[in-house]
């Protein structure tokens, strides 16, 4: 199953075929808005509109840590997250689709870790090397 974190422009649920909402609660608190379940070529998937459907969630209130647990207690093996974003390259134009394997992230104010060593996380604290990222064998798909 993937879970889609959807941005700008791809948080738009007619993607989905069959689609059901679901409205979760997380000991994070909730996501950002609704699951919402359905197919894309006969994959299941599970959309989440990262700063709500009415887009009404700044990214430093996004509450990142529901979202991820929402999408994992829904069983997704995989997370696919778009965003909008600039680069320092000339070659990449605006428009352009890039499926990245670095980032610099400017958002704050946020939780990083499921793993802080709170009452409502995960035990323990975890430390999580940024070196790379994302998924290689994801990227490649």
């Amino acid at each position: 199953k993937i879970g889609i974190i959807g941005g700008t422009g791809l948080d738009d649920p007619d993607i989905l075929e069959g689609r059901t909402e679901k409205y979760v609660d997380t000991p994070y608190g909730k996501p950002s808005d609704a699951l919402i379940l359905g197919k894309i070529k006969n994959v299941d998937c599970v959309l989440l509109a990262r700063h709500g459907r009415h887009h009404s969630i700044m990214p430093s209130n996004v509450n990142y840590r529901a979202n991820v647990w929402a999408l994992k207690e829904e069983n997704c093996s995989h997370v696919l997250v778009t965003t909008a974003c600039g680069s320092l390259r000339e070659e990449i134009q605006p428009g352009d689709l890039v499926i990245i394997d670095q980032f610099i992230d400017r958002t704050t104010k946020r939780h990083c870790t499921l793993y802080d060593g709170q009452h409502s996380s995960l035990p323990g604290v975890c430390h999580i090397p940024m070196a790379e990222p994302f998924c290689t064998k994801t990227r490649e798909v």
